[in-house]
């Protein structure tokens, strides 16, 4: 399965490509996939890993304890990204989104915990952070390491 297909240029569009993750992650116990992002894909633009929203939500859903995070999560969505991304999977459809979009809603799950609760949606926000790195590397192995080192620089910006 080649993790460079395509991905169709017209958001909230499926691609007619199965596209594989480009990693397979577990965030504490639970699975998180990241993708090439469709910057990077169709335009070759320095960008971070995107993630699975229907991964992330649930996780942070049950960590946080109530659908508070959820509700500010989704509505951000709906007003600052008009252009949701879908794609096809070898396990199904999924809704993909930038690395940005998982900040912010782990940043409203942490503000909206529960004090016991904190703790554990700290601990997703460094293993969703730990493994986004990994993610990077994976999506800019074929350059060489300045190369990696420019890239990285240019998507963090």
């Amino acid at each position: 399965m080649d993790n460079h297909a395509k991905l169709d240029d017209i958001g909230g569009r499926v691609s007619a490509h199965l596209v594989a993750p480009i990693l397979d992650g577990d965030l504490l116990g639970s699975r998180l996939r990241y993708f090439a992002s469709p910057l990077y894909q169709s335009f070759r633009q320095a960008d971070m890993p995107w993630h699975s929203v229907d991964d992330l939500w649930p996780i942070l859903l049950e960590a946080d304890g109530t659908e508070e995070a959820f509700r500010i999560a989704k509505g951000r969505l709906r007003s600052d990204w008009r252009e949701p991304r879908t794609l096809a999977t070898p396990d199904g459809i999924l809704t993909i989104a930038p690395h940005f979009m998982a900040e912010g809603i782990i940043a409203a799950a942490l503000a909206s915990a529960e004090a016991d609760r904190r703790d554990r949606v700290t601990k997703i926000r460094g293993s969703y952070r730990r493994q986004c790195t990994e993610a990077l590397k994976a999506m800019t192995a074929h350059l060489p390491p300045m190369g990696r080192l420019v890239f990285a620089l240019a998507a963090i910006e």
